[in-house]
């Protein structure tokens, strides 16, 4: 078996998983959806990816935008140093200390007022620190590369009820449905009335990406980068189109996470992902036209028995979506596929039959792992369409003491 601990605020758990690759596999880290920061000093005198006997590194993931609470985890850290001579309101500078390692386990945005500037010092940091600073990339992302197509002058000018509800979500309003209501609540008459980017996107990070906040978050982040003005001088519209830049333009943070970031890294002996090395997502890569969709079928894809070969071809991947995504970032005539849309199905379980290295968790509500989780991963009635139906990996909690 082998040890990994992960250290959340007040909980530690202790995880023991026996991994089936063809040698010496590597212990396993992973983000089971929520916050979590570990410290630890690690001997690699079988690992992979360093030549170094012992080092210590530094983890910490999903953080999504709470500056605050990473600051905080820097003044905890005996691996990242805070830059006070040069770090302000609107910029975080932040120093590695010699022999450490750094890995930041996934989902910068969403949840706070800190999105760009999380953004902005991570890869900052990773740039400075090539080989000893990973960042790796979670669902929330990649589902930002939604908003290239899905809030275009050519989306805009399709009929509402054009634009499907989430494949993944069937609880979840239809664009008409959530507009009605705006529209309603605003006094206007129809939904065509309140069919603006704005309201397109803030349906999207409240019905779609699960974030309902994030719009206010971000204006008020705007507001601190542009001198501490008023949150009032920033309107929707600026809002909106810096959404979008930050994902589209090549200098956005967002997007300069993405394109200096991994699925997967080895660092030692430990193998970090951002979801859950399960029986389901252990080896398996998606092969590159696959869609953001919901399938009719298990799709295709490759499996790798070597876990370095694993690891380089879920990179590999990544690097040829977001070589896709800057090709084409706009719908085709039909709306049928976008660039990056391998990327999007990699972080969304029912496109990849639940086999999603990014969205896959052990997490149960916080827990690893509860009688609940394990109820329902086990239930027979849910298991016995598996083969059927990839809406049923939805809310799965993955067990990390399967022996498979």
């Amino acid at each position: 078996p082998l040890f990994t601990a992960i250290s959340m605020p007040s909980i530690t758990f202790a995880i023991f998983l026996l991994v089936a690759f063809t040698h010496h596999p590597p212990s396993l880290a992973f983000s089971t959806g929520g916050k979590m920061s570990a410290t630890s000093t690690a001997d690699t005198s079988h690992g992979i990816g360093t030549q170094q006997l012992a080092f210590r590194l530094g983890y910490v993931t999903d953080v999504e935008g709470h500056l605050d609470y990473f600051e905080q985890f820097v003044a905890h850290s005996n691996v990242l140093d805070k830059v006070e001579e040069t770090s302000t309101s609107d910029r975080l500078d932040l120093r590695l200390r010699e022999g450490c390692f750094f890995v930041y386990g996934g989902d910068s945005v969403d949840k706070g007022p800190g999105d760009i500037r999380l953004c902005r010092a991570l890869v900052s940091l990773k740039k400075r620190y090539p080989d000893r600073v990973f960042l790796l990339v979670g669902n929330r992302d990649l589902n930002k590369l939604r908003f290239s197509a899905e809030l275009s002058n050519e989306d805009m000018e399709r009929s509402i009820d054009e634009i499907p509800a989430p494949h993944w979500d069937p609880n979840a309003p239809t664009l008409r449905a959530y507009l009605e209501e705006v529209a309603k609540t605003k006094g206007l008459a129809t939904a065509e009335d309140v069919n603006t980017r704005v309201e397109r996107l803030r349906y999207m990070l409240k019905h779609t990406l699960g974030c309902p906040d994030t719009f206010e978050f971000r204006r008020q982040e705007l507001a601190i980068l542009n001198g501490n003005c008023d949150v009032e001088a920033i309107s929707d519209d600026q809002v909106v189109e810096n959404f979008v830049h930050e994902v589209e333009h090549p200098e956005g943070s967002l997007r300069q996470y993405l394109e200096n970031a991994n699925v997967a890294a080895i660092v030692g002996n430990t193998l970090f992902v951002h979801g859950a090395v399960d029986a389901n997502t252990m080896k398996y890569v998606p092969r590159e036209d696959t869609r953001f969709e919901r399938p009719l079928s298990r799709p295709p894809g490759k499996i790798c028995d070597d876990v370095e070969d694993w690891v380089d071809a879920l990179n590999d991947y990544l690097k040829a979506g977001l070589r896709d995504y800057r090709s084409r970032p706009l719908w085709d005539e039909n709306r049928t596929t976008r660039g990056g849309e391998a990327l999007l199905a990699l972080q969304n379980r029912a496109a990849v039959w639940g086999r999603s290295i990014i969205s896959n968790c052990y997490g149960d509500g916080g827990c690893i792992t509860t009688d609940h989780a394990l109820q329902y991963l086990n239930d027979p009635d849910r298991s016995e369409l598996e083969e059927k139906d990839p809406l049923v990996f939805e809310n799965v909690s993955s067990n990390p003491r399967d022996p498979k």
